[in-house]
């Protein structure tokens, strides 16, 4: 078996979104933040807005299209005050101004459209897309708060930053793999699937999922930990396929337990598990390969050859040197890396002077 655990700390690196597309990710949304936070017209509630969704949860892979930003206002849920239809109405109307507001700035060509939940901001000259979900939330941001629905004209539970924090602990708790395996999974589906694709808050619950289940032996390596997953979705679903022509999985939220996927389409479905099949079984001959070359063939099959390097000559020589007091960096598995790594627990190793055999 080749783990081949340098080739997939190259992976993840290669999927990282790239610098410019993270210093947008972090500037276009204050603007929008602080217009709305400034508005006379539209009220909002301190601390006003709050970032969420992979980018907040640091699970972006790729290049980095959308983030989410939650908008905090007043009200009492349960009785529909203020009505959620007309409560995403009116986010619209405050936000049909933002091209004659951040003109001057150069931003004057977007595209604002309604969702259900979220008013849709889309930056042209940038290509970058900024979801706005208004929210009460009674107890703050870090609590069950309630988003509107447009269809039901209701508001309804949520818990966003109760699901980022819930990742994080994971993250912790298993020696920082809950982090890089969901973004090998979202790659995965980003690589295979051109469309039909699954929302990336239905791959996280699929992950949290058989984490707590217990469906994966944490201490194995991304690679083991990939095909297991792919293995135990694969398990979840599959008398879905073979059992019925019409039924769609009843995927339970991580923090509230009801059905997230409701929308989820039969051929949306049954494309996604093609997928997931067809992964497993590519990840199942990368493991049991007997050389190196035909491991590496299979993984790039899953995620890419342009994503999966087939040589680590580079990071093979760093590592070589990254014994060096002072150079490099042990991650929380034992691994010495040359540089800082992307993510992650790690620990800096300690700068040593020597001067002939003594040491000072």
């Amino acid at each position: 078996m080749f783990p081949l655990t340098i080739y997939f700390e190259e992976l993840l690196k290669n999927i990282q979104p790239p610098k410019e597309r993270l210093e947008e990710a972090q500037e276009l949304p204050w603007k929008i933040r602080d217009y709305i936070k400034g508005s006379k017209d539209f009220s909002t509630v301190y601390p006003h807005t709050r970032l969420a969704g992979s980018y907040a949860q640091h699970m972006a892979v790729g290049d980095v299209k959308d983030v989410d930003t939650l908008v905090r206002v007043p009200g009492d849920p349960e009785a529909n005050e203020p009505e959620a239809k007309k409560l995403i109405l009116d986010l619209k109307k405050l936000l049909d101004k933002l091209p004659e507001s951040l003109g001057h700035e150069g931003y004057a060509a977007l595209d604002i459209e309604r969702a259900r939940r979220s008013i849709h901001v889309y930056f042209k000259d940038k290509d970058f897309h900024l979801d706005f979900v208004p929210c009460i939330a009674p107890d703050g941001f870090e609590k069950l708060l309630y988003v509107p629905d447009r269809g039901f004209n209701k508001w309804i539970p949520s818990h966003p930053i109760g699901y980022i924090n819930l990742l994080n602990e994971l993250n912790e708790k298993f020696d920082t793999k809950v982090k890089p395996l969901g973004k090998l999974l979202k790659h995965f589906r980003d690589y295979q699937m051109k469309t039909r694709k699954p929302k990336s808050y239905w791959l996280g619950a699929l992950l949290i999922y058989h984490i707590q289940k217990g469906s994966l032996d944490m201490t194995q390596s991304l690679g083991v930990l990939f095909h297991d997953l792919l293995d135990a979705i694969y398990r979840q679903y599959d008398h879905l396929i073979w059992t019925s022509t019409t039924a769609t999985p009843n995927l339970p939220d991580p923090m509230l337990g009801h059905n997230v996927s409701w929308n989820w389409t039969r051929s949306h479905f049954e494309t996604f598990m093609k997928r997931i099949k067809e992964g497993r079984g590519w990840a199942d001959k990368a493991l049991q390969a007997n050389d190196r070359e035909t491991a590496i063939l299979y993984w790039q099959k899953i995620f890419g050859e342009e994503y999966f390097p087939t040589e680590v000559e580079i990071s093979a020589s760093e590592l070589a040197k990254a014994g060096l007091p002072g150079q490099s960096f042990v991650t929380s598995t034992g691994l010495i890396l040359p540089s800082q790594p992307v993510s992650g627990i790690y620990t800096p190793t300690q700068s040593t002077k020597f001067h002939g055999t003594e040491q000072i």
